[in-house]
């Protein structure tokens, strides 16, 4: 079985930075638990999401003003750093969240009711 077909960088991006501050709607988490539980959110498709493409996904939204981090201890004694939203991340989320539900409608007015379009990429 083959992996999820590649999906343009811009687009994912985009969908990530939303996936991943909705995940740190739910209380604040570490790097590796946030990969874990987009993993699960993603099933099949989990593999658009990499360790090398996360970690500076969090730098970027932290440097930006919609995470804040801070450190605590480790199961191994080897301290982790967690993400929590901030008010401003909660506040560009909304406006994310609509703009994906505007994306979503007009693709499904438009382009994925267009006759003969594929239903798989396989």
């Amino acid at each position: 079985m083959s992996g999820p077909p590649d999906i343009d960088d811009q687009l994912l991006r985009g969908l990530l930075d939303t996936l991943v501050m909705d995940l740190l709607r739910e209380g604040p988490n570490y790097g590796f638990g946030i990969l874990e539980a987009l993993g699960e959110r993603l099933g099949e498709d989990a593999g658009i999401v990499k360790e090398s493409t996360l970690y500076p996904l969090l730098h970027r939204l932290a440097d930006r003003g919609y995470l804040a981090s801070h450190q605590e201890p480790g199961d191994r004694g080897r301290p982790r750093r967690y993400y929590r939203l901030t008010d401003e991340g909660q506040e560009f989320l909304g406006t994310r969240l609509a703009e994906w539900r505007r994306v979503a409608g007009l693709l499904d007015r438009t382009l994925l009711r267009s006759p003969g379009l594929p239903t798989s990429t396989s």
